[in-house]
């Protein structure tokens, strides 16, 4: 009964952990997915719906939303997207008692994490197939997939909740086979550990297990020493179901002593938590308890109306076993009355529901062993046709990635010698003027100063175009260069795991300098005037959604929140391509330094015949000393965020740029470890 209340519990915390949406926001969440053309946001809406329904249990809703995230995963190729849904999918699955579903979909996403190299998740996988193959009776399954994520979490991720966790998991594998004293031992282990982490709540699970392993194995005593322990930590917590279940234990404890007095005590502290807390599921225990206590005392007609409570109980939340328990229960109190025909009435229920249990559970049990052979044929299957499919997706990957490269090579070298020749050009130019001027240097100083000063800005230009050429463009080339020569010279020297992880890198730094040349491109095309300027009239609103759907997926990646709360009635006189460059640019830099799980605001005021637009986050904010020469382009700018992201600084100085041409100014407010809000203003549009 103890380890059955556990996973109760185990399964009221998975409910009550889901996030909660509403139903008008589920019918916008829907209406957003119908509309969404972006595949790896829609998996990410489609998820969010799927959890709706788990929620709400409603299993087919659930299933089919995570199977069409899955599928659309699946087509887009996103590993990191198809791992989540198996992975969601399978934990849904393992909580309303779907097993078999539940391994394959954990299978599924083990084999998407394995090739992520995500060793956090296939641990976590490794404790929940362990678990699965606990509550179906396949303990020596269980025990090999708690050794593996035990080794995990010991060995290379050096997680001490984690091993604390898989500690707990075989320990009551060992207490189900009433083998107390690996319980004991297993349970010891885990008690250290989350005693060294200061957690009170593993500490109080713990000393109630060990409870249990004594207290079975009759050492009253013992066990009402570490029930009395767990009931001082959750007494301070205020875990009410935990107090409950200390309760319900203890009371059987003085049953056991013939201590009836201090059993009543006790039932009835647990009958009102449960009560208060409507827990039907203990609350179908603690009466059968009583029922049982005033039997022992001869209270016949208690215990029968505590019997019938309790099958009541359990008939109306479809609890079989204590059905059958209570039944078995009236029966011996209707004999000890001496009312046979009562007695044989509820004798005959009990046999008749027993039988039909047992009938139930061996074809269940049958039906259970043709499924288990069904997935292990499957697995083999998929294990050979994996082999085979995965030498000749390497190998054309392999090809696709030179070819990318060489590409990417060839353009940055075009690209690089037009801008060097047009800056040569430029030079030359600002030279020969400056030259002329000299000549008449008494009348014309003014002018000589004001050339002078659009030199030095030329230079400044060509060599901060040098140095990201030098730097931040070479560092990601040469990784390319470096990991493509590996391949090549050596590619029969390293297995597919290798292979593998080198064009994960060579892909890295092919998307790194991808993105430094779009900035450079459009700051280039800017610097030498050929970058057409059509300002005309714009809904503030929508440029900014727009521009944050294009870092949605980098939001989403550190679970930062973004807030448009820009009027939809603003209109605003631009040019849209630039101010989308300028949007995006300040959103991305504020999602790189904010952390995890924080938030960025975009927010607009008129203010006269302009608009002031604010990018505000609550991220890790600029010194004082480097806020005065962040647009300065003279002065290298750059900086590591939350995340180990780098950049180049360029995205500010084309932010500079855009803004003032078209009529506007930027400016940045930041206070260190509070946060920075970018600021810029732009035309009113009037009619």
């Amino acid at each position: 009964m103890k380890y059955r209340l556990l996973i109760l519990l185990l399964s009221f915390f998975y409910f009550t952990a889901l996030s909660q949406v509403s139903k008008n926001s589920i019918q916008q969440l829907k209406l957003d997915l119908s509309n969404e053309s972006v595949d790896t946001v829609k998996v990410i809406k489609l998820i969010k719906v799927a959890e709706y329904y788990e929620s709400s249990k409603n299993f087919d809703s659930t299933y089919f939303y995570y199977n069409e995230a899955i599928k659309l995963a699946e087509k887009n190729k996103n590993q990191i997207y198809i791992a989540r849904s198996y992975k969601k999918q399978a934990v849904y699955c393992f909580y309303v008692n779907k097993y078999i579903d539940a391994l394959e979909n954990f299978e599924n996403a083990l084999l998407a994490y394995e090739t992520l190299n995500d060793n956090v998740q296939i641990a976590d996988i490794f404790n929940y197939i362990g678990r699965v193959y606990s509550l179906i009776f396949r303990e020596d399954q269980a025990i090999q997939y708690f050794l593996k994520s035990l080794n995990l979490y010991e060995n290379n991720l050096k997680d001490k909740d984690g091993v604390a966790m898989n500690y707990i998991d075989i320990g009551n594998l060992y207490y189900g086979q009433e083998n107390y004293e690996f319980a004991s031992k297993y349970f010891d282990d885990a008690l250290k550990l989350y005693e060294e982490l200061n957690d009170e709540s593993g500490v109080a699970t713990c000393y109630t297990n060990l409870g249990n392993v004594f207290a079975d194995n009759n050492n009253i005593s013992k066990g009402l020493y570490y029930y009395y322990k767990s009931i001082e930590i959750q007494e301070k917590t205020n875990f009410k179901d935990g107090l409950a279940t200390n309760y319900n234990n203890i009371g059987d404890c003085y049953i056991g002593l013939k201590q009836y007095k201090e059993a009543s005590i006790y039932f009835e502290k647990a009958l009102k938590i449960v009560s208060e807390n409507n827990a039907p599921d203990l609350k179908v225990i603690v009466y059968y308890n009583l029922a049982d206590l005033n039997s022992k005392q001869d209270k016949i007609n208690e215990a029968i109306n505590y019997s019938l409570k309790s099958f009541n109980l359990s008939k109306e939340i479809g609890d079989l076993e204590f059905q059958i328990l209570n039944l078995l229960s009236l029966s011996d109190s209707y004999d000890k009355l001496g009312n046979l025909s009562k007695s044989y009435e509820y004798l005959k229920k009990y046999n008749k529901l027993k039988d039909s249990v047992f009938d139930k559970e061996k074809r269940k049990n049958v039906g259970l062993f043709h499924a288990l052979n069904e997935l292990e044929n499957k697995r083999v299957t998929i294990n050979e046709l994996s082999s085979k499919s995965e030498l000749a997706e390497i190998k054309y990957e392999n090809e696709k990635k030179i070819s990318y490269v060489l590409i990417i090579l060839m353009t940055i070298f075009v690209i690089f010698l037009v801008i060097s020749i047009h800056l040569h050009t430029d030079k030359k130019k600002a030279y020969n003027l400056l030259e002329f001027k000299n000549h008449q240097i008494n009348k014309m100083n003014e002018e000589i100063q004001k050339q002078t000063l659009k030199l030095k800005l030329l230079n400044s230009t060509k060599d901060k175009f040098f140095s990201i050429i030098a730097h931040d463009l070479k560092n990601p080339f040469n990784s390319i260069q470096g990991f493509t020569e590996l391949l090549i010279d050596h590619y029969k020297d390293y297995n597919d795991e290798k292979k593998l992880k080198f064009l994960k890198i060579i892909k890295g730094s092919s998307l790194k300098a991808s993105n430094l040349l779009s900035n450079l491109l459009l700051w280039a095309n800017n610097q030498s005037g050929n970058m057409s300027f059509n300002p005309k009239k714009l809904e503030l609103a929508m440029v900014v959604s727009e521009s944050v759907s294009f870092v949605e997926i980098q939001a989403y990646n550190k679970e930062i929140n973004i807030i448009n709360n820009v009027d939809s009635h603003i209109l605003i006189y631009a040019d849209e391509n630039m101010i989308d460059t300028v949007l995006r640019n300040l959103i991305s830099n504020s999602i790189k330094f904010t952390y995890a799980k924080g938030e960025v605001q975009i927010y607009a005021l008129v203010k006269d015949d302009f608009v002031e637009i604010t990018v505000k986050d609550n991220g890790i904010g600029i010194p004082p000393e480097e806020l005065k020469n962040l647009f300065n382009i003279e002065v290298k700018n750059t900086s590591i965020g939350t995340a180990n992201e780098h950049g180049s600084g360029l995205g500010l100085i084309l932010c500079k740029d855009f803004v003032e041409k078209n009529g506007g100014k930027i400016w940045v407010e930041s206070i260190p470890n509070v946060g920075s809000e970018f600021k810029f203003t732009l035309q009113l549009y009037k009619n």
